[in-house]
This record gives C-alpha cells, sequence and structure tokens, in this order.
C-alpha cells in the first residue's frame, strides 16, 4: 500500500494497515525552506519555488503528503485583493476588504482560476508536483466560503451583516462559493487529489448553530460535493472551537473532518460516527517548543483517541524543528498500526 493509497483510503475511511500522518494544512518551514533553497516569500509566487518547497515536507521530513499552497490569501488574491507584509517566516497577510457594500455585487465577477490572481502559480505548482510522483498525494488548501466572504467584506462587517443583511450575506456567499468550486475543480484537474477546505471564520466561537446552518453549511456542502464529483477527496478544516456545530459539519459530507489542538479527539470521533475521517490534531504549539518525547506522547494520544489520520491541529509555525516534524510521522508509523477491520462502503 503506498501513501496515496493508504491517505485516500483513510479518508474513505476503509481498511488501512496504519493510520497516514499527513498535514492538510500549511508545511513550509524555515528549516525546510534553507535545505530545499526556497524561501518565503518568493516561493509563494513562482511555482517552481512552491513546488520544491511543498516537495521538502515530504522528501526532509517525511509526511506522507504533498501540499499546496502556504498561506490563505490566495483565493482573495484572484478577486484583485491586495496582500503583502510577508516575509522569511511570515506569510502573507490581505491588506484591506475590497467589498465596502453588499449593494451592487452583480458586478463581481467571479476570478478565473487558470488566470486570476495567485491561483495560476499554485495550479502550476500541481502540474509539476503531479510529475514527480504517483505514489504520494497531493493537497490543495482553498479558503471556504464563508471565510472568503469575510475575507473580501472585512469580519467585522460580515459579521454585523449576518443579522442586519443576512439576503446580501447570502448572495456575496453564492459569488465565493462559485469561485471554490471553480478553484477546487481546476485544482483536482491539475493533480490534487485531496482539497482542504479551509473556513476558518465559520467556527463556534463566531457563528451558533442556527447561523452555521445558513451562512456555511450549505456552502460547503456544494463545495465538497464538486471535489467528490470530480473525483476528488475533501478535508473540511475549522478553526477553534467547533463543538457547538460539529454534528452540522458532518451534513457537509467531507471525507474527512480536521480539528484544532484545543478539541478533544475522543468526542469528536463519538460524534462523527464513522460518517467522516477523523484526522488532528497534535497541537502546532507542540510541535514548536517542546521536543521530539513531548511530540511523541502527543501523537500516541491522538491515534489512541482515533485518529484516522494524524496531523497537526493547525498549519506548522514557520519556525517549527524539522526534527520534530520527523518524529511525528515516525511515532505515527510505529504506534498506528489500526488492527481495523473496516467494511469498504459507499459514501453516506
Amino acid at each position: 500500500m503506498d501513501q496515496r493509497e493508504r491517505l485516500l483510503m483513510a479518508l474513505d475511511r476503509e481498511q488501512v494497515d496504519r493510520v497516514p500522518c499527513a498535514s492538510p494544512l500549511q508545511t513550509g518551514t524555515v528549516e525546510l525552506m534553507r535545505l530545499s533553497r526556497a524561501r518565503w516569500p518568493e516561493s509563494n509566487h513562482d511555482p517552481v519555488l512552491m513546488a520544491d518547497l511543498a516537495w521538502a515536507a515530504h522528501s526532509m521530513a517525511g509526511l506522507e503528503a504533498v501540499r499546496v499552497p502556504f498561506d490563505v490569501t490566495v483565493d482573495a488574491s484572484a478577486f484583485g485583493a491586495l496582500t503583502g507584509l510577508e516575509g522569511l517566516d511570515r506569510q502573507p497577510a490581505l491588506l484591506a476588504p475590497i467589498v465596502e457594500t453588499l449593494y451592487g455585487l452583480d458586478l463581481i465577477e467571479v476570478p478565473e482560476p487558470t488566470r486570476d490572481g495567485r491561483a495560476p502559480v499554485v495550479l502550476s505548482a500541481l502540474k509539476a508536483l503531479s510529475k514527480r510522483t504517483t505514489s504520494t498525494p497531493l493537497i490543495c488548501g482553498i479558503v471556504g466560503p464563508f471565510m472568503l466572504a469575510c475575507q473580501l467584506h472585512g469580519l467585522q462587517a460580515s459579521l454585523m451583516d449576518v443579522i442586519q443583511d443576512p439576503a446580501g450575506m447570502r448572495r456575496l456567499l453564492g459569488i465565493t462559493t462559485r469561485w471554490a468550486k471553480a478553484y477546487a475543480r481546476a485544482a483536482i484537474q491539475a493533480g490534487a487529489d485531496v482539497i482542504t477546505i479551509i473556513d476558518a471564520t465559520s467556527s463556534g466561537d463566531l457563528l451558533g448553530p442556527a447561523q452555521y446552518a445558513e451562512f456555511a453549511l450549505p456552502y460547503q456542502a456544494e463545495v465538497a460535493n464538486e471535489v467528490l464529483t470530480c473525483g476528488g477527496r475533501s478535508v473540511l478544516h475549522i478553526c477553534g472551537g467547533t463543538a457547538l456545530n460539529m454534528r452540522l459539519m458532518v451534513r457537509t459530507k467531507a471525507h474527512g473532518i480536521s480539528v484544532d489542538q484545543c478539541m478533544d479527539m475522543r468526542w469528536v470521533k463519538e460524534r462523527l460516527d464513522d460518517r467522516s475521517a477523523l484526522i488532528g490534531n497534535v497541537s502546532p504549539s507542540t510541535l514548536l517548543f517542546q521536543g521530539p518525547q513531548e511530540v511523541s506522547t502527543e501523537v500516541r494520544a491522538c491515534l489512541e483517541a482515533g485518529a484516522d489520520v494524524l496531523a497537526p491541529g493547525c498549519g506548522l509555525a514557520p519556525r517549527t524543528p524539522l526534527e520534530n516534524i520527523m518524529t511525528m510521522v515516525d511515532a505515527t508509523v510505529r504506534f498506528g498500526q489500526t488492527g481495523k477491520t473496516r467494511a469498504p462502503g459507499a459514501r453516506p
């Protein structure tokens, strides 16, 4: 069983020989940049360097997947949003929202992934990576519809308009969903096996169950269904506390649910009820600040709690030591023998 087969089967909740270790979130670190000679900010804008740095997380650190890009501003850049403030250990940041009012949204064109913003860089990197391997899975991260709406309109304005102008927010979400589906489709065509839908601002810390059900769930489900239709696998990652909305998250029918390090893996496993694979959730802080022994202990705890894919609970901090990433992988291989019998079956 190669790495690609193992990850895809784990996401399909089929029998695997052991739990895979892969990050559905950002994998760029300063140490890997030095070793691969593919540094930020250049590797955020050059497809060859992006591919090289992403590959280094697999070839040098041992992660059992290759993931692009390294930030969450690619989608907004396609709409014309300005980004900046990036550096060797700092990801690009959005400088300002571009949708000041929800009136006149009909004038906004849905961007073309092969043409607009930095999306073509990501697609070119995926194409290059697909030529390097057929046995290691490729993961592409996209920004979920609600988070992208908040990036374009501003977080505070968006949360206010959820209450004051829900119809306007739904129109904006229709636009961001059309983009997410087009981008996911283009990424799969470029070679991605898995699409991570990152919808951080739909966290239970910001949206209660009723609001999540109206402004996040249906749009996330549309994207997950598009990924399935294109032959890919989807992973939904929402930062922070997701306990209030976990049962709703499962209704997106994403193949995998990736949870933040603040979440109790055993509790989440029970709520998923084998309808989605559980992904997580080694603390990025442990990986950044602790040593190999602490990393190994936390990996084992995640595996014992029922992780189907062992992963960090969020993106890797740029200064994460290479030794700790390697330890995370090694501990997964040592302790991740499943011994489970999973009956291959249809998606729910």
